[in-house]
C-alpha cells in the first residue's frame, strides 16, 4: 500500500514540476505571442516548398533554410510592406476627406506622421524628437519579433516530423491527442496555406492591376489609393456570397459618378475599370488561385469572424491568432467535448 502511495506521490510531483515548466515556457512565449503565431503561419505557408526541396535534397536543414529565404521571408516582407502602405493610404484618405477623428484607429498599427509638414529639417527633428526615439525603439522591437518569427518557422520546418514521431511514440498512434492535433494541423494548413495565400495573391493581382490602369487612364489618378483598395479586395475574397464585389463594385459606381455627374472622367474609364476588374481581379483569381490554393470545408462565415474579431481583440497579430483559436475551438467541440460530457448522466423524465 505504501509503495503504491509513494508511486502516486512521485507521479504527482513530476506532474507538478512539468506544469511549472510549462507555465514558465508559456509566460516567455506570451511576451512574443505575435511573433510566435506569425512564425506558425510562416511555417505552414512554406511547408509545401520545404517538403518539395527536402524530397530532392534529403537535408531538412538546407530545405528549411532554402524555403524560408526563397518564399517565406519575401512573402512576409511583402505582406508587411503592403499593410504598412495600406495603413498610410488610409490615413491620407482620412485626411483628404476631413475624417481625422478616425486616425486613432490606425495608431496601434502604425506610427502616423503629423498632417502638417515642418518647414525645415531642424524643425522636423525638434518637433519629432520623441517620435524618432520611439521609432528607433519600435524598430528594435520589430527586429526582435522578426528574429523570433524566423526561428520558430525554421525549427518547425526542420523538426516537424521528429515532433510528430515523438508525440505518437509517447501517447500511442490512436490516442485522442494525436487525432485532435492531426485535425488541427489539417485545418491550419487549409487556413494558412489556403485562404491567407489566396488573400495575398488576389491582393497582389488587384494592386498591380490598379497601378497599371492608372498608367493608361488619362488625367488624375483613377484609383487614388491602389494598395489600400487592393488589400480590401484581397481580404473580401473570403466574404461569403458577395466576395470582393462588395469593394470594387461601389468603387466602380463612384467612378461612374465622377464621369456622368461631375464630368471628371471620360465614360470609357469607369466602363474599362469595371470590365478589367471583373475579368482580371475577380474572375481569374477565383477560378485559378482559389481552386488550386484554397481548400477545406471550414465555414467561411466563421473564418471571416475569426480574422475580424482576432484583429480587433488581439491587435496586429490577431489576423493569424484568430483563426488558430477558431480551429482549436472547433476541434475541441467536435472531438473532445462529446467524450467529456456523460450523455447518460442527464435524462429528461416524462411524468
Amino acid at each position: 500500500m505504501g509503495g503504491v502511495l509513494g508511486m502516486r506521490l512521485d507521479r504527482l510531483a513530476w506532474a507538478a514540476a512539468g506544469l511549472a515548466v510549462v507555465a514558465v515556457v508559456g509566460y516567455v512565449l506570451y511576451a512574443f505571442v505575435g511573433a510566435v503565431v506569425v512564425g506558425i503561419f510562416l511555417y505552414y505557408a512554406t511547408r509545401p516548398v520545404e517538403r518539395w526541396i527536402d524530397a530532392d535534397l534529403g537535408y531538412s536543414r538546407v530545405a528549411a533554410a532554402a524555403s524560408l529565404l526563397t518564399v517565406g521571408l519575401p512573402l512576409f516582407l511583402i505582406m508587411a510592406y503592403a499593410f504598412s502602405v495600406g495603413a498610410m493610404e488610409l490615413n491620407q484618405l482620412f485626411a483628404t476627406y476631413r475624417l481625422e477623428q478616425f486616425r486613432t484607429l490606425l495608431e496601434p498599427y502604425l506610427a502616423l506622421p503629423p498632417l502638417t509638414r515642418p518647414e525645415t529639417a531642424i524643425d522636423l527633428v525638434r518637433d519629432n524628437a520623441d517620435r524618432i526615439v520611439a521609432s528607433v525603439g519600435a524598430l528594435l522591437l520589430w527586429a526582435g519579433r522578426l528574429f523570433v518569427t524566423v526561428v520558430v518557422a525554421y525549427y518547425l520546418l526542420r523538426d516537424d516530423e521528429k515532433i510528430s514521431r515523438w508525440l505518437r511514440r509517447s501517447v500511442g498512434e490512436d490516442h485522442d491527442v494525436v487525432r485532435f492535433l492531426s485535425g488541427v494541423d489539417r485545418d491550419l494548413d487549409t487556413i494558412y496555406t489556403g485562404n491567407l495565400l489566396t488573400i495575398a495573391i488576389t491582393a497582389a493581382i488587384a494592386v498591380a492591376t490598379f497601378y497599371a490602369f492608372d498608367l493608361l487612364a488619362p488625367g488624375d489618378p483613377t484609383v487614388r489609393f491602389p494598395i489600400l483598395l487592393g488589400l480590401l479586395v484581397g481580404v473580401f475574397t473570403i466574404v461569403p456570397t458577395v466576395g470582393m464585389k462588395a469593394i470594387w463594385v461601389p468603387y466602380a459606381g463612384y467612378l461612374f459618378l465622377r464621369s456622368l455627374a461631375w464630368n471628371e472622367l471620360p465614360l470609357w474609364v469607369p466602363v474599362a475599370f469595371a470590365v478589367v476588374t471583373l475579368v482580371v481581379v475577380d474572375f481569374l483569381p477565383d477560378v485559378f488561385v482559389r481552386s488550386y490554393v484554397s481548400k477545406g470545408d471550414i465555414n467561411m462565415g466563421l473564418m471571416l469572424l475569426s480574422y475580424t474579431l482576432g484583429a480587433i481583440v488581439f491587435g496586429w497579430y490577431g489576423l493569424f491568432l484568430g483563426p488558430l483559436v477558431l480551429v482549436l475551438f472547433l476541434h475541441f467541440a467536435e472531438r473532445v467535448f462529446p467524450n467529456v460530457v456523460d450523455r447518460g448522466s442527464v435524462r429528461l423524465v416524462d411524468e
